[in-house]
């Protein structure tokens, strides 16, 4: 069994800091496979900055992770915020932390304490949900069935989408057993349903 936790939502926290001079502003937001980490960390980076430096891990069963120092010493910044990531037993996400120098220098103990701070404040800010191995179905079903159904469905099942087209509704819906809409099965035709963690 996985215990990891996810985002709760879509949006990107950001928030900024000022160290000795130096200005941090870090960002924390949902990513779900290579490719919209890499447009985020796009998106996000800044070439006038002196240090564009993130965490990551994603996945459930088989997790993909990683850190980016950008030229920050060893174990400073992106090895920490990677850390906090594992102990917070977190995945789907980046932890990414622009710095703009302002002349002081912090140190080894002194930049492991900010990009560790910073992390753990912005952190704060966000809402998590525990990883569940779920069934993500499709059905469909006659217009007419709409009270029985859409009242059957909101007791067993979660984030529950519908569309309507003609005479016909179709739902997108998430639960923990299929055997849980037998009781109805006379009156929908499931389209699609795959297992996965949500």
């Amino acid at each position: 069994m996985i215990f990891l936790k996810i985002l709760n939502d879509e949006k990107i926290v950001e928030k900024k800091f000022t160290i000795k001079k130096s200005k941090f502003i870090t960002y924390i937001s949902k990513v779900k496979n290579k490719e919209e980490l890499d447009k985020f960390i796009m998106s996000h980076s800044d070439k006038s900055a002196t240090h564009n430096c993130y965490a990551y891990r994603y996945g459930d069963n088989k997790l993909t992770y990683g850190y980016n120092n950008d030229g920050e010493p060893n174990g400073t910044a992106g090895e920490p915020l990677l850390k906090l990531i594992e102990t917070n037993e977190l995945t789907n996400i980046v932890i990414f932390v622009t710095r703009y120098y302002g002349g002081i220098k912090l140190g080894t103990g002194g930049l492991q304490k900010a990009y560790s701070a910073m992390a753990i404040e912005s952190l704060k800010e966000t809402t998590f949900k525990q990883l569940e191995l779920l069934y993500n179905v499709d059905i469909s079903f006659n217009i007419s069935d709409i009270k029985t159904v859409y009242s059957f469905l909101k007791n067993i099942a979660t984030e529950i989408t519908y569309d309507y087209i003609d005479d016909l509704v179709y739902a997108n819906l998430k639960l923990e057993q299929l055997e849980k809409l037998d009781p109805i099965k006379s009156k929908l035709e499931i389209i699609k349903k795959e297992q996965g963690y949500y």
